[in-house]
């Protein structure tokens, strides 16, 4: 069967209409195709809104992933925004691949897991739902991406290869980072996620994994 693999999302009482425009085009088009839907951590964006509201602003897309889930073509993975999704990591069957690691990767993030991420974390959880708060982390991350991303993403790149090993599998496909990435011959693959106009996600099939991308002017 051929799986699609989407991360980041996001979606919260404050998204831009056009992520919850592209969400929704994306599961209708994975419902029609007859795909396994895999949601690799942060579709919906508890850590800044609070427990239950993402999915309160964004009814039509909670009531699909719960539809597909209950018919058994969605699964879903915890993220550092979403931590109660679902497992921390799947290992998928791949036919002509092997094995195949889906996790978050928000573990291997070294300023997630640092105490300065942690402390983020906690603010964010307590009072993320105030657009101040959110701005602010906003901000800070986008300044550490400004200073370090590069350095960042080869970390982050490396710790996850570390686990692809450690769990002796021939592929890893993360999220977290919102980067997506894909070189043949690199077990390190990202799905990337939601940003301005286009969603970005994972297919595995028969061909190979290969990258692919849903637009605002396509979700119709």
């Amino acid at each position: 069967m051929t799986i699609w693999i989407a991360s980041d999302w996001h979606l919260a009482p404050e998204s831009p209409a056009e992520h919850a425009r592209l969400a929704r085009a994306f599961l209708a088009r994975a419902r029609e195709a007859g795909v396994r839907i895999v949601l690799n951590g942060d579709v919906f964006d508890v850590l800044f809104a609070g427990e239950g509201r993402p999915e309160a602003a964004h009814p039509e897309i909670a009531a699909e992933i719960a539809a597909l889930a209950g018919a058994g073509r969605l699964s879903r993975v915890a993220g550092n925004h979403d931590p109660a999704a679902g497992p921390e990591r799947l290992v998928l069957d791949v036919p002509l691949l092997g094995p195949v690691l889906v996790a978050h990767g928000h573990a291997a993030d070294p300023v997630n897991r640092s105490p300065v991420g942690r402390l983020g974390d906690h603010i964010s959880r307590r009072f993320g739902r105030f657009a101040l708060v959110r701005g602010a982390a906003r901000r800070v991350e986008a300044a550490a991406r400004g200073l370090a991303e590069e350095r960042m993403l080869a970390v982050f790149r490396r710790r996850c290869l570390a686990l692809v090993e450690r769990e002796a599998c021939a592929l890893g496909v993360f999220g977290h980072v919102h980067v997506p990435h894909l070189v043949v011959g690199d077990p390190y693959v990202n799905a990337g996620g939601i940003a301005a106009a286009a969603l970005s996600y994972l297919v595995l099939d028969d061909v190979g994994p290969r990258l692919a991308t849903l637009r605002v002017g396509d979700a119709v």
